[in-house]
């Protein structure tokens, strides 16, 4: 048996990466809007519509999973996207199979993806479920739930820019075998889930990932315990692969996913070490090589989760931190990448919050990228504030904004329980308003926020069930209690009237002084009905603009809840919503909705808007400075190993043949001399003994691929070798000193210096 499992690690934070350049990110607009193009209105209250993201067609949001069918098309599982893409093996987009929901066929966070040899596709969802689909997206069955007996799973779905979806999957030619990740084991089934059996119980691996099959050989990578682990096909162990913890040659931290390539050489996501570690084939599985270090750039990978090899050897590697998949030849060699960044500029991931300025500037709340975007009126994107990458950033989670009077932004960050001004002119934050906590003051999952004419801030303290009350300098004013599990809020500029919508799905109306007077909506999906409403906003005639997101529509109140109008429907198509959370009416007439679950922002320009268009004049938006990338220490220097294939001869031959090998993708550079073993005896007493004649090596650079050995051949010039010669006199002996420096694709050094002996 393997030894048992360390103990499990705290949660892993991705750290942030290099910003994408600030370009502009123009809205995918509807030239216009009849009322057949009003999904869930009659009749149409708007006029154009516009889209501004994409949720699928390539762009990817944290790849999780990947797999290669037989006829090479590349599924790649999005857990943030909550699709599976499908590539043509150059990197064409094909289609996306799924759409983001919890019933089968629908999808959350994808954390596994298998395909068999006939191209059936398996995918492990975050509901805690296997979706079996044909080639060309089908569903054909589904099966599991969330539990701990035999064809139940604990995949987990991930946690923000935190962690990524759990679970792993592998298709042999007759079984799927799955990585039951919560529960610490690995359970095999027929395609259909049939004839379910625990092969690997608890107790052996600790939060199990990726798992290959080859004929009746099965690997798992057992993630927390850092190593990869070998079983037959029946759960009989057989070896652990590995050299420990740590970012030394053959060392794993946390590693994610295996594959197998069609000669059984097996290929490793070394998650935290941000490489691919390669190893032998069975029985011994020793190590081989390694590419891969933390950036951006070409080459570089960020938080490798997954990866799987094509029929020619090729190794297709999901790079998670980057949003894009980079395909390597087996001796990391980088072919090609693809897919596009759900972190670019006028992309988005789980757009929360929206606002609009008096100036009809509209920011919006990123929540998984930790910034905030701001639109113009035509929907591009002219600056970002925050980070536009996980980790520990300056917003971790924005949920919701809001503007003073001078245009300074309000970002409600709902991670850390606080409000984060932003001066309008700089576009970084200058203080912090709030904590987390219970007490008066502190704020315990908050999910919106509203400011008055006055500079009250109002604020959805949701996990404290009440609204939090501060100036606009931070000063705690007290609380309205009793509100349940509110979730929206919006205040008229007067702060007569206060909107709060709760998790009741009923919206009720407090007056100043936090007393309430009236109350509406109530539990349903007609005209008026709320099923859990979210965000809130008000319009110049103090219309209340509601996201009504269970119901993946906006509804539009009167002031006193008269019940006006109601547009939208579940969808992917324009003017259809999944999960709307956030939304806003600007003075340009412009009804913004945050489409949270589909990743993107829509906009509708009102046929009847409120009040006239008209906007004011507030002081351009600042940018921010790029944000830095983070520190890391630097990966150990490549492992060079150097063999001298010929010594003897090489005055005649003039060269010096060495085998060279790296365990990544290096720069080899070659420096020597070649001299004499020894000087000549002085052959007349008293006479002074001569120095002993060295003449220096033609310098040499090769460019060598992961673990491929290389014969480079140093050479000796014709004239060094006459010299050579002559001082000899007939002697044969020579010593070459030689200094091999192999450079990592990184910049990392190896320096290898060497003495030889040679002859004439």
């Amino acid at each position: 048996m393997p030894p048992r499992p360390s103990a499990r690690p705290s949660r892993r934070r991705l750290l942030a990466l290099l910003a994408a350049p600030a370009l502009l990110a123009p809205a995918v607009a509807a030239p216009g809007a009849r009322a057949a193009d009003c999904p869930g209105a009659s009749p149409c209250p708007y006029t154009a519509a516009a889209e501004i993201g994409q949720r699928s067609g390539g762009v990817l949001r944290f790849p999780q999973s990947i797999a290669v069918a037989p006829d090479g098309t590349v599924y790649v599982g999005d857990q943030h996207s909550r699709v599976v893409h499908a590539f043509a093996p150059d990197g064409t987009f094909k289609r996306e199979i799924g759409v983001p929901g919890t019933r089968p066929g629908e999808l959350t966070a994808v954390g596994a993806l298998a395909t068999a040899p006939d191209g059936t596709l398996f995918v492990g969802d975050g509901s805690n479920r296997i979706d079996r689909f044909a080639p060309d997206g089908r569903l054909l069955s589904s099966f599991g739930r969330s539990g701990t007996a035999v064809g139940q799973f604990r995949f987990g779905g991930g946690g923000g820019n935190d962690a990524g979806a759990g679970g792993g999957l592998a298709a042999s030619a007759t079984h799927l075998f799955v990585a039951d990740s919560g529960n610490d084991r690995v359970q095999r089934f027929t395609y259909d889930g049939g004839n379910g059996v625990e092969i690997v119980p608890p107790g052996q691996l600790a939060y199990p990932k990726g798992l290959a099959v080859r004929k009746t050989r099965l690997l798992v990578a057992d993630d927390q315990n850092h190593r990869v682990q070998a079983y037959d096909t029946g759960g009989r162990f057989l070896a652990t692969i590995g050299a420990g913890s740590g970012a030394g040659p053959g060392q794993l931290s946390f590693p994610y996913g295996v594959a197998l390539d069609t000669a059984g050489r097996l290929f490793v996501a070394d998650n935290l070490n941000h490489r691919i570690v390669r190893f032998g084939t069975a029985p011994d599985y020793r190590y081989v090589a390694r590419w891969g270090t933390f950036g951006t750039l070409p080459g570089r990978l960020a938080y490798v989760r997954a990866l799987a090899v094509d029929g020619t050897g090729n190794v297709y590697v999901a790079n998670t931190g980057n949003d894009r998949i980079d395909v390597f030849d087996r001796g990391g060699r980088l072919l090609r990448s693809f897919g596009r960044s759900g972190r670019a500029p006028g992309q988005f991931n789980q757009p929360s919050g929206v606002a609009a300025d008096a100036a009809g500037f509209r920011a919006v709340t990123d929540a998984i990228n930790g910034r905030v975007e701001f639109l113009d009126p035509t929907g591009r994107v002219v600056t970002s504030w925050g980070s536009p990458n996980p980790g520990p950033t300056v917003l971790p989670r924005p949920v919701a904004v809001a503007f003073d009077a001078a245009g300074d932004a309000y970002v409600l960050d709902q991670r850390r329980a606080r409000i984060l001004v932003f001066p309008r002119g700089t576009g970084q934050p200058s203080r912090s308003i709030a904590s987390q906590g219970s007490g008066p003051g502190r704020l315990l999952d908050p999910s919106a926020l509203a400011i008055d004419a006055q500079g009250t801030i109002t604020v959805a303290d949701t996990g404290n069930r009440r609204l939090a009350r501060f100036s606009t300098g931070g000063t705690y004013l007290g609380a309205i209690t009793g509100t349940g599990t509110v979730r929206g809020v919006a205040v008229t500029p007067a702060g007569d009237r206060i909107y709060a919508a709760n998790g009741a799905n009923a919206i009720t109306v407090y007056d100043a002084a936090g007393t309430e007077t009236a109350q509406f909506g109530g539990t349903g999906n007609k005209l008026g009905k709320l099923n859990a409403p979210a965000q809130m906003t008000l319009d110049g005639a103090g219309n209340l603009w509601v996201a009504d997101r269970g119901n993946n529509r906006v509804q539009q109140f009167g002031p006193d809840g008269e019940r006006l109008l109601t547009l939208g429907e579940r969808g992917t198509g324009t003017g259809q919503f999944i999960f709307p959370t956030g939304v806003s009416v600007d003075c340009n007439g412009l009804l913004t909705v945050t489409d949270n679950g589909n990743n993107r922002v829509q906009q509708f320009a009102l046929a009847a808007p409120a009040t006239p268009p008209g906007c004011g004049q507030l002081p351009a938006l600042g940018t921010p400075p790029t944000p830095k990338a983070p520190t890391l220490p630097p990966p150990p220097g490549p492992d060079l190993q150097v063999t001298a294939l010929r010594t003897s001869g090489i005055l005649r031959t003039r060269s010096l043949p060495l085998r060279l090998r790296c365990d990544t993708v290096c720069s080899v550079a070659i420096t020597g001399t070649v001299r004499e073993r020894t000087a000549p005896r002085p052959t007349k007493k008293g006479a002074k003994a001569r120095k002993v004649v060295s003449v220096p090596l033609t310098p040499l650079k090769l460019e060598l691929t992961a673990a491929q050995s290389q014969i480079g051949r140093v050479a000796l010039g014709a004239t060094q070798a006459a010299r050579l010669r002559r001082a000899l006199a007939g002697r044969r002996g020579l010593s070459v000193g030689l200094n091999v420096t192999a450079t990592s694709a990184s910049g990392e050094l190896t320096t290898v210096p060497q003495t030889l002996d040679a002859t004439g």
